[in-house]
């Protein structure tokens, strides 16, 4: 169904971009240089790494284990954020994530300081990725709320285009550690000045106080469950690949700096994505275009799967999985905020991200895992495109909102 655009509706969706720009501000920096970019860009240290201490793939896959930690803390951390607010939290999470990073740059070539490192930048980064940001945005725009988590997302999807290319330049001239101290700096020079001056500032939304409702109650509601799997379902797979992306493309026979360009190129499919399906949400039923966007992944994992994938090949492929990696984020987030309100959207948001971080552990440890034993990508690829088509489905099963939450 579409939903005819007012003028009443323009005229109100403009004054909340009037009032509340500088949130939208903060979180689309936020968002794009703070952990939620790792995923872009880590499988760019995988050979740096190796070389430099000689561990297999399978063995630095292996904190893609760190995730079920994060899992297990994600709906705790959403309760806490429906509790007291987003700002306590992220700051905090803010200045942890640039200690995760330092932690990395300071590495000896032991493999439990690795996993311990990684183990505890995952759990700091958790605090900064949507969990905080699109509770900020969703509390701030209603009107145009579909639009605004888009353009909060578009920042991730520039810093993924730029992010992997600029990183493996500095890891090659400089070495691996200074790729850790540049993803540390960012966050330290830009997410968090603008966390401190504008995150719950300038007219947000205030938290709702959390209905006393036990977190197992709420988990036990069909639609939660139905949104967590679709959300893990999806976005799992794309982290799996993107942690090994820059050598699946070079087992392919992509040159090693070709290969560096199209993992960038993901993060500006990314952003087409992202536009494309935050201007559609607020018009068309989410979980439509939801389905239709995770399907193009699918069809991204098919192509890389091909024998004699070449760069053009790789290229559609990458812009594939791209776009459904941009459409992902928002429009679950677009969901949970229409499908469950803001009371409790940060809660909802915390047990996707539990679906999320389970299934990363495991798919992201299979993917180099897989890799090892068989000396080729094509099973994790096949994988992946099973999962996302599963998880189109499931979002067709998210029926309509209630009454009650849907926009006057």
């Amino acid at each position: 169904m579409v939903r005819p655009l007012s003028e009443s509706h323009l005229q109100a969706a403009l004054g909340e971009w009037r009032n509340h720009w500088r949130i939208g501000l903060a979180a689309m920096v936020g968002t794009a240089v703070s952990f939620s970019v790792w995923s872009s860009v880590s499988s760019i240290f995988v050979q740096p790494l190796q070389d430099a201490f000689g561990w297999s793939r399978g063995a630095i896959a292996l904190t893609q284990n760190a995730a079920f930690a994060g899992a297990l803390a994600a709906p705790f951390l959403g309760r806490l954020i429906d509790r007291i607010g987003v700002r306590p939290v992220l700051l905090t999470g803010l200045v942890l994530t640039v200690a995760g990073y330092g932690l990395l740059a300071a590495m000896r070539g032991s493999l439990p300081q690795y996993y311990a490192s990684y183990l505890f930048l995952t759990l700091a980064g958790l605090a900064t990725t949507g969990i905080s940001y699109t509770r900020i945005v969703g509390g701030a725009f209603v009107r145009s709320r579909g639009l605004a988590l888009a353009i909060t997302r578009s920042g991730l999807a520039i810093s993924g285009a730029l992010l992997p290319s600029a990183l493996f330049w500095v890891i090659a001239t400089f070495g691996w550690r200074y790729g850790y101290l540049l993803l540390g700096a960012l966050i330290l020079c830009l997410s968090l000045p603008l966390a401190w001056a504008f995150v719950d500032r300038g007219g947000v939304v205030p938290t709702q106080k959390q209905e006393s409702v036990p977190l197992l109650t709420i988990l036990r509601e069909p639609k939660v469950l139905v949104i967590c799997l679709a959300s893990g379902l999806n976005y799992a797979p794309v982290v799996a690949l993107l942690s090994q992306l820059h050598p699946i493309l070079t087992k392919k026979g992509v040159a090693p700096e070709a290969a560096a360009g199209l993992v960038g190129l993901v993060g500006l499919a990314a952003l087409a994505g992202t536009i494309i399906t935050g201007a559609l949400v607020d018009r068309i039923w989410a979980p439509a275009v939801a389905c239709f966007f995770t399907a193009t992944a699918a069809v991204g994992c098919l192509l890389l799967m091909l024998p004699a994938t070449g760069l053009g090949l790789a290229m559609a492929g990458v812009i594939l999985i791209g776009i459904g990696q941009g459409a992902e984020i928002d429009v679950a987030a677009y969901i949970i905020a229409r499908w469950f309100g803001m009371s409790r959207y940060a809660t909802v948001y915390g047990l996707s991200v539990f679906a999320i971080s389970a299934f990363v552990a495991i798919g992201g440890s299979l993917v180099g895992i897989v890799y090892d034993r068989t000396g080729t990508y094509d099973a994790a690829l096949a994988g992946a495109a099973i999962c996302f088509g599963i998880a189109a489905l499931a979002y067709l099963a998210m029926g309509k909102p209630p009454a009650w939450l849907t926009p006057g």
